[in-house]
């Protein structure tokens, strides 16, 4: 037997897919011939593979379940992570990946801004998610200040400063 990656076809909904399978071949050069061993990472691959053409066998185009993991791999978090950073739970990312759910639409729209800013979702050094990290609402009046409305609405935070 050979290590190595061999194409592999399946069936969903009457579509083929195709992926690169790792893990022990008989051949890698002959396409009729799929006698091999997956070993512990190579069934993961062919789960994920198998959830993933579920998913666009049902219409989802972009946020499938390997895009999904390879978002919050880029962002450096765990599932549980990623689910109290999302907002989603902390057994969401464990089901987006699975394929049991799939992600809402303003899920998707930070997905999406992960994407594209990875630096945005990554933890500080000790690992905490906090949605509000000032605790004094130095943020909530910069916002105030760069939005031009701070002479407005400031007062109203000032006071709840001195209660």
């Amino acid at each position: 037997m050979t290590r190595g990656e061999k194409a592999v076809s399946f069936k969903i909904e009457g579509k083929t897919y195709t992926y690169l399978q790792p893990g022990w071949w008989c051949s890698l050069d002959d396409p009729d011939d799929q006698e091999g061993q997956l070993v512990d990472e190579d069934n993961q691959i062919a789960d994920m593979a198998r959830r993933t053409a579920k998913a666009l066998a049902h219409g989802e185009k972009v946020f499938v379940p390997v895009v999904i993991r390879a978002i919050r791999v880029i962002c450096g978090l765990t599932q549980r992570e990623a689910g109290k950073v999302f907002g989603t739970g902390e057994k969401s990312f464990e089901k987006y990946e699975s394929g049991e759910i799939h992600p809402s639409a303003p899920t998707k729209r930070l997905l999406k801004l992960a994407m594209e800013r990875p630096e945005l979702f990554r933890l500080p050094e000790n690992r905490q998610v906090d949605v509000f990290p000032d605790n004094d609402g130095a943020f909530v009046h910069e916002a105030l200040r760069a939005a031009h409305i701070d002479r407005l609405y400031s007062p109203l935070f000032a006071e709840s400063k001195r209660s």
